[in-house]
């Protein structure tokens, strides 16, 4: 008498392709891989590669702007709308807002603010500090700008830089006096 012996698909079948498990490793691997390459695609795919990194890389910064600026000889306060050229930012337009303090007969300080607007609408802030000397015609000044952030591509920038400043003045009143100004800027920003 014989006796058939039963014999399963899987052992008709080669090790790698049956149920094993060294098949269900590599199976396991592959989905493993189909996985992370997926994840690695969709971060990919979502991250801002365009948006520059806030405190990122250190650039030279350099340029020049000529502009106006109106002071109030009562209350030192004054304001200054100017046009220019920064490298790297690009073409700007801009505006001050400070407060002159005169320390003698023939030099004074202030403080303020500034905002920059590149050609796409993009702001750069700075604070700024400076101090010079005038003659009843003339002003030349030096001012440390320490750039506290931004919009677009400059938001959470930072860095300084020194603006060299020579002014005439064009009008004056009893109360008021209005000047054009040139300035040359050069340091440092990150964004």
């Amino acid at each position: 008498m014989t006796t058939k012996q039963r014999t399963s698909k899987a052992a008709m079948l080669p090790a790698a392709a049956a149920g094993t498990p060294r098949r269900r490793v590599i199976l396991l691997a592959g989905l493993v891989l189909i996985l992370l390459a997926s994840v690695v695609l969709a971060v990919t795919a979502l991250s801002p590669t365009a948006a520059p990194t806030a405190h990122g890389t250190s650039r030279p910064l350099t340029g020049t702007g000529t502009g106006t600026t109106t002071l109030n000889l009562l209350t030192g306060a004054a304001t200054a709308d100017f046009t220019g050229h920064l490298s790297p930012p690009g073409a700007e337009t801009g505006h001050d807002d400070l407060t002159f303090t005169p320390t003698s007969a023939s030099t004074f300080s202030y403080a303020g603010t500034r905002t920059f607007v590149t050609a796409n609408g993009d702001k750069l802030f700075s604070a700024i500090t400076g101090s010079g000397t005038f003659t009843r015609t003339t002003a030349h000044s030096t001012e440390t700008d320490t750039i506290t952030g931004g919009t677009g591509r400059f938001a959470g920038a930072s860095g300084t830089y020194k603006d060299t400043i020579s002014s005439v003045v064009v009008s004056a009143t009893a109360t008021s006096q209005t000047s054009r100004f040139t300035a040359v800027a050069q340091g440092k920003i990150s964004y």
